[in-house]
């Protein structure tokens, strides 16, 4: 199998035109119907509080250990960097994004926009757009914000997991109780596999 040929799943979390975090996952390692019929819109609002939450905090873990006993302070370390450039370049390079403002009907948003999003190769699953209030830059160089990613792609996997055996299950009932072969079932539309399995049940 060439390299092109390979599925793969990311989750990633932007701020603007900063990508803060991403995950990549191997997407070949479930059945193609599965892949291509995702729905985690049930996970989202609790990965969202998550990140509202982790993305606010006062204080991060940005020690890395970068192996042979050896740990680094990212954000320190930029900062450092900043500070050899002129003055009137310093603040254009700080990371410090401006919080918005915004009415609408009678709710008020304010803070950060962020953005998560979760896309098999370079096609969207899902993508949603929220706002951080107290958003901290420090995050972006924190481990508190990678462990977040991992326990909510962790939750997706295994979401993914339990709806691809789910359609093993149902392709197994269509290849016994209808006789289709798994090409016939690979090339069946949704509604017509969600009819044929219905009507097994009764």
């Amino acid at each position: 199998m060439n390299e092109k040929d390979n599925n793969t799943f990311r989750f990633t979390l932007t701020q603007g035109d900063v990508l803060l975090c991403e995950k990549i996952f191997d997407a070949d390692q479930f059945n193609p119907f599965t892949r291509y019929s995702i729905d985690i819109r049930d996970i989202l609002p609790r990965a969202i509080t998550k990140l509202q939450k982790t993305l606010s905090k006062r204080n991060y873990d940005t020690v890395i250990d970068v192996g042979n006993n050896v740990t680094c302070k990212p954000h320190d370390y930029y900062e450092k960097q900043v500070e050899l450039y002129p003055k009137h370049y310093k603040n254009a390079m700080k990371y410090n994004p401006e919080p918005i403002v915004q009415k609408i009907e009678d709710k008020t948003i304010r803070g950060v926009e962020c953005k998560i999003g979760l896309y098999i190769n370079d096609k969207p699953i899902v993508e949603r757009l929220f706002y951080v209030d107290g958003f901290n830059p420090v995050v972006r160089w924190s481990v508190d914000l990678i462990d977040a990613v991992i326990e909510i792609t962790d939750n997706i996997f295994h979401k993914i997991k339990k709806c691809d055996v789910k359609n093993m299950w149902d392709d197994y009932d269509l290849i016994n109780y209808r006789g289709l072969s798994i090409n016939q079932i690979r090339e069946l539309p949704i509604s017509k596999r969600e009819e044929m399995l219905r009507r097994l049940k009764y």
